[in-house]
């Protein structure tokens, strides 16, 4: 019986009409956002239809109807479960990493200050594919250091199928305005697009994700594109694992182009998240990183040793005593540093910078002193530091050469590298235990890279990285 509410079929009509309304023989059906009245003799009742399907046994195909309901589920999936792009990944996920990707979905502009290698870069890259995937971020803009460029678009194409575009020099030559685009997926580094000219190409962006954003400190260049590019996205995930350096000022700052409304630290808790290691577990609960075990290891000198170090001191003092300027006495400290870092390190690496020093002594006069954050990589750094070795520092130029002849002297006359026979010791004892075990040394400067691997390699199979090398070298080395 049509009754208000029936499904029917209108002669000549493929769909079906709702009943709004039955009076004197004729019903007001709805069909097609179009309404009109028919007569009900002329209408066929469908809605004892499935019951009757059912009761006769007319069923569909059960494959069909599974593949139906389930491309129907996963349709909808997005709205609700934020685990569906980080279970379709080709990365084993933590729990840590599931909860930050909810954060970020929920707020997106945040820091994420994980330690080195708690995936970081996973959970930006599952927070950029949880977006994209909702329609939310068409404009995705990765700004890294330069050495890592090449690292985030391997891992954004393998792991995550997103097909990534290197925003440099040669990209912008023969794409004069790339921010136009609608959709894109870059990769720049940090100091390419902090360059004015190209800072003024940038345009409103849906997401931008900034790694190493430590590097972003007020009054700097870095800064002034960090400004453009806190205006111009709507969501912002800076990716740091030295998220304050000491300096309220700065953290406060980078604070600031999250959300310009913070005041002070303790107003910033909402904007970002820090994991450790010994925090971390796998969806079981188990620990994931073994506890470390740090040791200090005493290393006693020799006499010709500690000779070498008393006179480094001296040295130091005599140049501390000549200095008349301001930009003298920043010129000794700063090169105290470097020195005595250096003869930390090994004594190969102290006699090659007192060696350069020699050499190019009174050459440069730029006191201008470096700061690791103003460098994009480690070779940057480094090769930085090296120039500014040799900085005149107001005094005697040939009687310093003559105390620095002295050291490079003392230095060739050592007969024992007492932290080298220390490491040789260690190696000694690790290896008797497992032969095939592998041995990660970590040191500041390529120069005791470089004497290290001369030393090994006639025992061992050794290999190197160091901040020279880009990510193809690094993963042949490996």
């Amino acid at each position: 019986m049509i009754a208000k509410g029936s499904r029917v079929l209108i002669p000549g009509k493929e769909s079906t009409g709702t009943v709004l309304n039955v009076r004197d023989g004729f019903a007001e059906v709805s069909l097609d956002s179009q309404v009109s009245w028919h007569p009900i003799d002329d209408l066929t009742d469908i809605s004892d239809r499935l019951m009757s399907r059912l009761i006769e046994g007319d069923v569909d195909n059960p494959l069909k109807f599974i593949l139906a309901t389930d491309a129907h589920r996963l349709m909808t999936k997005y709205g609700f479960d934020p685990y569906v792009l980080a279970s379709s990944t080709k990365i084993s996920i933590y729990p840590h990493q599931i909860d930050e990707v909810i954060w970020g979905l929920d707020n997106p502009r945040i820091m994420i200050a994980d330690e080195v290698g708690l995936g970081k870069t996973i959970i930006a890259a599952l927070i950029a594919s949880e977006f994209k995937a909702r329609g939310l971020a068409d404009r995705v803009l990765y700004v890294v250091p330069k050495t890592l460029v090449l690292k985030w678009k391997e891992e954004l194409q393998t792991r995550f199928d997103t097909e990534v575009v290197v925003l440099d020099g040669d990209y912008v030559k023969f794409n004069k305005d790339p921010f136009l685009a609608n959709k894109y997926d870059y990769v720049t580094s940090m100091d390419f697009l902090k360059q004015e000219n190209r800072r003024r190409l940038i345009r409103k962006m849906d997401l931008v994700v900034v790694d190493e954003a430590h590097k972003f400190k007020p009054d700097n260049e870095r800064y002034d594109l960090g400004e453009i590019l806190s205006d111009r996205a709507t969501g912002m995930i800076f990716l740091t694992a030295t998220p304050h350096d000491g300096k309220d000022e700065n953290f406060l700052g980078r604070m600031k182009l999250l959300d310009p409304f913070v005041t002070d630290v303790s107003s910033t808790s909402h904007l970002w998240m820090r994991h450790r290691k010994e925090d971390v577990v796998d969806l079981d609960g188990k620990q994931v990183f073994p506890d470390r075990i740090s040791t200090t290891v005493d290393t006693e000198l020799t006499n010709d040793e500690r000779r070498i170090h008393d006179m480094l001191d001296k040295y130091i003092n005599e140049r501390r005593a000549e200095a008349r300027t301001s930009q003298n006495h920043g010129a000794v400290r700063f090169l105290s540093t470097i020195l005595k870092k250096r003869a930390t390190s090994s004594p190969y690496s102290l006699r090659n910078t007192l060696e350069r020093r020699m050499k190019k002594l009174g050459i440069v006069k730029d006191q201008k002193t470096v700061d690791p954050d103003d460098m994009e990589s480690e070779g940057d750094y480094e090769d930085r530091v090296e120039k500014y070795e040799y900085v005149w520092t107001g005094g005697d130029i040939e009687r310093e050469k003559n105390s620095l002849s002295d050291m490079i002297k003392a230095l060739d006359g050592i007969g024992k590298d007492s932290k080298l026979d220390k490491l040789m010791e260690f190696i000694k004892q690790v290896k008797s235990g497992d032969s095939e075990a592998k041995i990660l040394l970590f040191t500041e400067y390529r120069d005791t890279v470089d004497y290290l691997e001369s030393k090994l390699a006639d025992k061992y199979c050794t290999g190197r990285i160091d901040g020279t090398m880009d990510i193809l070298e690094r993963k042949e080395a490996l």
